[in-house]
């Protein structure tokens, strides 16, 4: 399968990928402006998904241990 280009949402141009502290961030080559995904900012800025929800005043779900029976 062929890697798929991007378009900017902004002007339509060609994106380049590239990894920034283990995110994938887009960059438009014609006005440079940078895309990111769900959560991927917190992610760089050093916040977790628990980190932004609490400064958002949303409750945050405890995480999945592998547990599926209550005993």
């Amino acid at each position: 399968m062929a890697n798929a280009v991007l378009q900017c949402p902004k002007c339509g141009a060609g994106m380049a990928s590239f990894q920034r502290s283990g995110v994938a961030l887009e960059e438009c080559a014609v006005c440079r402006g940078i895309f990111l995904g769900h959560g991927e900012l917190e992610r760089l800025l050093g916040r977790g998904a628990a980190g932004s929800a609490a400064m958002h005043g949303h409750p945050v779900a405890p995480s999945y241990e592998g547990r599926h029976r209550r005993d």
